[in-house]
């Protein structure tokens, strides 16, 4: 019998099997992305890609432009005095106003994990329930596994200026490491083979540009009131998650009450901000933002803060469909659509909850800060928990 060599029937079978799958995996992956977002170049999961690049930007606090302390004139002596309250509040801005000439500058870093999409635990989703139809050669796959990891590294330096009694400037600037990975596995329903896939990627790279503006427009013995303006600049990459690629401008309103002292060095006073996100390629795609605060300053050295922060998008974050995948009922045989990996298309309100406060380490010129945003709700792209410290100091 002639030998059938390496080009023989058994070989040809296993190439063939090899074929047929690999044209079932167009919901795999790719290993040779430039981009974050490259990696969802196919049919089925390029739609989870979009809804990142489209999610992430906004899912990255940034700090308050206000300066952990604010200076008044003395005309008696001439010299700036130092208010006697330090801001313990690191994401709600203080009405009050720095100071005419007086400059703070901060350095601070804080680190996402992306851990849950709408509830879901990133690194364990799968998708196995009917099986998914493919668009090219219409056979039929599972996802056993399809996990996500995302987290970001990002270092914001902030500095603000006073330009006149009321009115105070800042300039915001974010550097991001991020890093990027997905495990995922496809099984070809009537092979029964397997096709894994590991990627990992990791970008360094500027985020969005943030300048503020804020002015004073009440101050009394009711409280304290401003209007703000923040404009968002896309300066970070959207594709691989670190900005939001439009122009956001974002007209707001700060509030504070009086301090009230509770006698031996104690104080109490609270905050609320409020405004609307506007995005500038899409209105309809803007958001409302809001926040609710107290501070708890300890004579004059140290204040600790709690604050509730909201996001509400007024629409959800993909059109009617956006997820939905061709499949097949293995008990009938009906074909249907449905969202791939469960994912949902509705708004993806955010609320969370802000702990933490400042320090003052020397002088009265230099002050510490940390605080930690823990998640209220799972809707959307959310994280655990996130960590932030930093230093900052007034001049």
């Amino acid at each position: 019998m002639e030998d059938p060599g390496p080009e023989g029937p058994g070989v040809r079978r296993g190439a063939a099997a090899i074929a047929v799958l690999a044209a079932a995996c167009a919901g795999v992956p790719g290993a040779r992305a430039e981009t974050f977002r490259e990696t969802f170049e196919r049919p089925i999961t390029r739609p989870i890609g979009d809804a990142l690049a489209d999610s992430i930007g906004h899912a990255l606090p940034i700090t308050a432009a206000s300066a952990g302390v604010t200076f008044s004139f003395n005309k008696e002596s001439h010299a700036w005095d130092r208010e006697t309250d330090i801001l313990g509040q690191l994401y709600l801005e203080r009405p009050r106003p720095l100071g005419r000439g007086k400059l703070n500058l901060s350095v601070s870093y804080q680190w996402v994990r992306i851990d849950t999409v709408d509830g879901q635990d990133l690194d364990r989703l799968s998708d196995t329930r009917f099986p998914i139809v493919d668009p090219k050669n219409g056979r039929l796959f599972t996802l056993p596994r399809f996990g996500l990891e995302l987290d970001t590294h990002q270092v914001t330096t902030s500095i603000t200026y006073g330009v006149t009694d009321d009115l105070d400037l800042n300039l915001t600037v974010p550097v991001l490491y991020s890093r990027f990975a997905v495990n995922a596995i496809l099984r070809d329903l009537a092979s029964g083979q397997e096709q894994r896939s590991h990627v990992r990627s990791s970008k360094l790279g500027p985020g969005d540009l943030f300048l503020r503006a804020k002015y004073r427009l009440l101050h009394g013995a009711w409280g304290d009131l401003a209007a703000g303006l923040v404009l968002r600049a896309p300066a970070g990459n959207q594709d691989n998650f670190q900005g939001t690629g439009t122009w956001e401008p974002a007209p707001m309103l700060y509030a504070a009450t009086p301090s009230l002292s509770l006698g031996h060095g104690v104080g109490l006073q609270a905050y609320a901000n409020g405004g609307v996100e506007l995005n500038g390629s899409a209105v309809d795609q803007s958001a409302g933002r809001f926040g609710f605060g107290l501070d708890c300053a300890i004579k004059e050295r140290l204040t600790a803060a709690v604050a509730v922060l909201g996001r509400e998008p007024f629409q959800g974050i993909a059109p009617p469909g956006f997820f939905d995948v061709a499949r097949v009922d293995p008990r009938t045989g009906q074909r249907f659509m449905a969202a791939v990996l469960g994912l949902q298309r509705d708004r993806a309100s955010a609320y969370d909850l802000s702990l933490g406060g400042r320090m003052n380490l020397w002088h009265d010129t230099v002050f510490g800060f940390a605080n930690v945003i823990l998640p209220l709700n799972r809707d959307g792209f959310r994280s655990d928990v996130i960590p932030l410290v930093g230093i900052e100091a007034a001049f």
